[in-house]
């Protein structure tokens, strides 16, 4: 009897040990089957690189992971975008209850543009990732990771190519002057801290800008009221404005802790005329001392064409410091271009 037992018992445990291995092998036959269908195109060979992204390629990296490390809305979004065009909305990270702000911006990714609540952050290279935000609501942070972190793992699943695709097309909207009801209690006043309106960069210029000179990869994106710029170790976006003649006469204004820390990613914006050229001149808000930098857009000669170019100025003479293309191709075959009708030191 003890004998049968002890049989049926070694049975038992047989079918229950194959069971439970074609449950292992079910399980892993079907992450397989998950994984390959959650890849948002099919593979490819292309490659991107994290280093010196414009801001159209930075948010194409980033919904291309994101669509593929955690799918849902993300996924949905990435691919909608496919057929729509990719635009990211920029809001004061204040906009919403975030549990990391980055560097005060909120980047909204949408499909079209319509708001799905795909948010991030920017903290240098680290790019903090949420979902499902929406307003006076606490948002929790799916996590935070570098964005050569998100190339490494893009290339590995073969989405290059999208992430190329999708920034062809990408488009960075600054939505933060419409939204400064909500921006934060230091802005709240239309004036608050001599701001007394924004400044409208002129068409011509918004957009988005490369540049190779002085051994250095950089983009400079305009918006209708703000610049983007970026050089692969240093990144920010920066609100244009006016800034009222007699705020600026208070010297206490500019050295105060409290507004230098309110007005950081602020501007003080004005225009000027100078050898036939409108130039846009920048300096920081609570600047006291030099000239800021300045900006104009002119046509010149590249290989026989008459090209667009946006001319970065600088010093007591507006000698000219960089040039930027409408193209990165063009920005590194003429890295270092002098032309013969600017001003150079």
């Amino acid at each position: 009897m003890n004998k049968k037992i002890g049989l049926l018992m070694v049975t038992g445990m047989g079918l229950l040990l194959a069971g439970c291995g074609n449950q292992a092998n079910n399980k892993a036959t079907n992450s397989s089957s998950a994984s390959s269908s959650s890849l948002l195109v099919a593979k490819s060979n292309a490659k991107v690189n994290s280093d010196n992204m414009s801001p159209q390629e930075a948010v194409s990296l980033i919904s291309t992971y994101c669509g593929l490390r955690y799918g849902g809305n993300w996924a949905a979004m990435a691919k909608e975008a496919q057929k729509v065009g990719l635009q990211v909305n920029l809001y004061p990270s204040s906009k919403y209850q975030l549990s990391d702000g980055g560097q005060g911006v909120a980047y909204d990714v949408t499909a079209g543009g319509k708001s799905q609540g795909l948010v991030y952050t920017v903290n240098n290279d680290d790019v903090n990732i949420y979902q499902n935000v929406k307003e006076n609501q606490k948002s929790t942070k799916l996590a935070t990771i570098s964005k050569s972190e998100m190339a490494n793992y893009v290339n590995q699943e073969g989405q290059g190519k999208l992430v190329n695709d999708l920034a062809a097309k990408a488009q960075v909207v600054d939505k933060r002057s419409d939204d400064s009801n909500t921006s934060s209690s230091t802005s709240n006043s239309g004036n608050k801290y001599g701001r007394i309106g924004t400044i409208d960069v002129p068409s011509e210029m918004q957009g988005t800008w490369y540049s190779a000179d002085n051994d250095a990869d950089s983009t400079m994106t305009f918006g209708p009221h703000s610049y983007t710029y970026s050089d692969g170790d240093n990144s920010g976006t920066t609100q244009l404005y006016k800034q009222d003649p007699q705020w600026a006469q208070d010297e206490d204004n500019y050295t105060n802790e409290e507004i230098q820390n309110a007005t950081k990613n602020w501007g003080k914006a004005d225009f000027f005329n100078l050898d036939g050229e409108r130039w846009l001149n920048i300096r920081g808000w609570t600047q006291s001392a030099g000239d800021g930098a300045s900006y104009a857009v002119k046509t010149e000669t590249v290989d026989g064409k008459q090209v667009k170019v946006l001319v970065v100025s600088g010093g007591a003479e507006n000698w000219v410091d960089a040039i930027y293309y409408q193209s990165k191709d063009m920005a590194q075959q003429n890295a270092d271009k002098k032309f013969d009708d600017l001003h150079y030191r």
